[in-house]
């Protein structure tokens, strides 16, 4: 095998943990349903005195922001039971919610540019040498399917046992400025309580999981295939 075959794989490979968990963070960012079963939970309307539809109206407003291209900062305004209208969050809050975003569009660009290279990979190993191609491209999704699980493995035993560290260690590396701690009763906190986030990660490792189980599974099932095949003429 040429290097530039086996470096290419190799690539290939390491981009399907990248693809699966990006793709599966970008659906969590922008499903309304985990939104609202998380306010529901945990009983964010009645905390802060705001009706489902306030509720409801924040979470798209919200998403919106994320998907925006715009460099202004996030303005959510909201009517309270009391009749009161005004921001849903302070100062702080809206500051960190800038630095999420350009997590949000980092993770996009990582989805992009997986799928940018899984798709020239997959044409080019099936263009270039068809039976080597196929048996390469089959090899790589097996085995980034399993570079996946084994991933998920070893971020979700510190996840499951030491969420708090996790937590921490996360948003230390990802936000240094220290603008992710807010004082306890923070409308930040209230719509997004540490269980908030313990459940969302823990459907994030299971959906990814899942999918990379899949292809994990198509890769295996694939190769197989191709070895059978190759070992039909060699008997005939």
């Amino acid at each position: 095998m040429n290097a530039v075959r086996l470096i290419s794989r190799w690539i290939f490979i390491v981009f399907i943990p990248i693809l699966l968990l990006s793709a599966t963070l970008a659906w969590a960012f922008n499903s309304l349903w985990i939104y609202k079963a998380g306010f529901a939970k945990y009983e964010v309307g009645q905390a802060l005195g705001l009706s489902p539809a306030e509720l409801d109206k924040s979470a798209r407003e919200l998403i919106a922001y994320f998907n925006n291209t715009r460099q202004e900062l996030l303005d959510i305004n909201v009517t309270y039971d009391t009749g009161e209208t005004a921001p849903l969050l302070n100062q702080d809050d809206v500051l960190h919610m800038k630095d999420v975003k350009k997590l949000v569009w980092l993770d996009y660009r990582l989805f992009v540019a997986a799928v940018v290279y899984s798709i020239l990979y997959i044409l080019s190993s099936l263009a270039w040498n068809r039976r080597h191609g196929r048996r390469d491209l089959a090899m790589g999704v097996e085995w980034g399917g399993g570079a996946t699980v084994a991933l998920l493995c070893f971020l979700g035993v510190f996840a499951v046992t030491s969420f708090d560290w996790f937590f921490t260690t996360f948003h230390e590396i990802f936000f240094p400025q220290g603008n992710w701690q807010f004082p306890p009763g923070d409308h930040m906190i209230t719509l997004f309580p540490d269980g908030f986030w313990s459940d969302v990660t823990l459907l994030v490792g299971l959906v990814t999981l899942g999918l990379a189980l899949a292809v994990g599974a198509l890769g295996l099932v694939w190769l197989r295939r191709i070895k059978k095949m190759e070992r039909i003429p060699a008997q005939s």
